[in-house]
């Protein structure tokens, strides 16, 4: 019975059966021989114990895939916790408001509000990067609301 290790920590082991190199029943599956009636009970043992492998298989790959959903799941939170601390070092959040008031300024149109129409049976294309930029936080909303040459 070979034996594949699983887990290099643990040790943890999937025993299953050899694939015979030279199965009676493999010169009958490369031929148009019909098996003899003293082949179908040995065909059938390797049979069944092909499927309780295959069970086994099974078993093991939905436990590690288990695993690697709660493992990308854990990685997936600390990647959030790590980004939102690393926001927290951005130098945006260091410029004084009124520094953002004018690159918003930059960003927005005249009257901060456009909507175009190029034909009439097109629908309407609002442009409102005041808008966009008040729901990127809640200082930068601040900062929008603030400023009233933005709308």
């Amino acid at each position: 019975m070979p034996r594949t290790l699983l887990c290099t920590t643990c040790y943890e082991e999937l025993i299953t059966s050899d694939i015979p190199p030279n199965s009676p029943s493999r010169d009958v599956l490369h031929s148009s021989r019909i098996p003899s009636e003293s082949d179908i009970p040995r065909i059938k043992q390797v049979l069944a114990e092909s499927l309780a492998d295959l069970a086994r298989y099974d078993a093991h790959i939905e436990g590690l895939m288990g695993i690697v959903a709660e493992l990308q799941q854990k990685r997936a939170n600390l990647k959030k916790y790590v980004d939102e601390h690393r926001n927290l070092l951005s130098s945006m959040r260091r410029s004084p408001s009124k520094i953002l008031g004018e690159i918003f300024g930059f960003c927005c149109s005249e009257y901060g509000l456009s909507v175009n129409r190029k034909t009439p049976l097109e629908n309407f294309q609002v442009d409102a990067p005041a808008l966009v930029l008040s729901q990127v936080c809640s200082r930068w909303r601040d900062v929008v609301i603030s400023s009233p040459s933005l709308w």
